[in-house]
């Protein structure tokens, strides 16, 4: 009995340090899961910013002639195969992401793409295709006292171009500085024009026209001045206007 027990104890000790064994490795598994599944966790909470969330995006479309509304122009997600149309003043609301662009299509004008990684609210402006314009030409004797005024600002305007070189991010990136600067440039006459409707009804009621008639003169004009009206104050501005309506009406 004295010699048995030890075996005994040899015995019966070897299945239990197996079964420590088995649950050890069990338990050593569980954390190597547990331990993934943190990993994954984790990794899916930091990325969590970075998902692409859809967003409402509301705007105006307008000619960028005579800024008055567009309506039926097609605005769609680039490659996302959606889009809506604007209603009759111009307006749209498209759902999509920071990372994706809009395209603005419309028949007779040039094709306009907006991406929206630095998108703020503003009016859109398209122009008309130049190819499919008529040759038509009104002559006016109307006299523009600013005309050479701002030659510098408007050679810097023109001397715009994105270096084939630049990446393509780069090259977005401009234009979208560039279309900042437009819209900032045009506020004064988008206010004085676009948002206040008093200097629209005084021109049609004092010149006794139609308001087709207003915006034929009012697209004239800005081809005449386009080099001059964004860069004046509103009371030079609405003289500028008052003059042209007066002699164009003339004529």
């Amino acid at each position: 009995m004295v010699f048995d027990s030890p075996r005994l104890i040899i015995r019966n000790s070897f299945p239990t340090f197996a079964r420590k064994s088995k649950s050890n490795s069990l338990s050593y598994n569980i954390l190597k899961i547990t331990g993934l599944q943190r990993i994954i966790l984790i990794i899916l909470v930091l990325a969590g910013p970075l998902v692409k969330a859809q967003e409402m995006f509301t705007s105006v479309v307008v000619d960028s002639a005579s800024f008055k509304p567009m309506q039926f122009v097609s605005v769609f997600v680039k490659h996302k195969g959606r889009g809506t149309i604007t209603d009759e003043k111009g307006s749209f609301t498209v759902e999509a992401t920071r990372q994706d662009t809009l395209v603005f299509t419309f028949v007779g004008y040039s094709p306009l793409t907006y991406p929206l990684s630095s998108w703020e609210p503003g009016l859109i402006r398209l122009s008309e295709n130049a190819t499919m314009l008529k040759n038509i030409t009104i002559q006016t004797k109307a006299t523009n006292l600013y005309e050479g005024m701002f030659d510098d600002q408007n050679a810097v305007v023109a001397s715009r171009h994105n270096k084939f070189y630049y990446s393509k991010a780069k090259k977005e990136k401009r234009k979208l500085v560039w279309l900042k600067e437009d819209n900032q440039q045009v506020k004064t006459y988008v206010e004085v024009v676009i948002d206040n409707p008093e200097l629209k009804n005084w021109l049609i009621k004092e010149h006794k026209i139609s308001e087709e008639k207003y915006y034929a003169i009012l697209a004239d004009f800005n081809k005449k001045n386009a080099n001059v009206m964004y860069y004046l104050t509103a009371g030079e501005l609405v003289t500028l206007i008052k003059n042209f309506f007066r002699l164009s009406v003339r004529h």
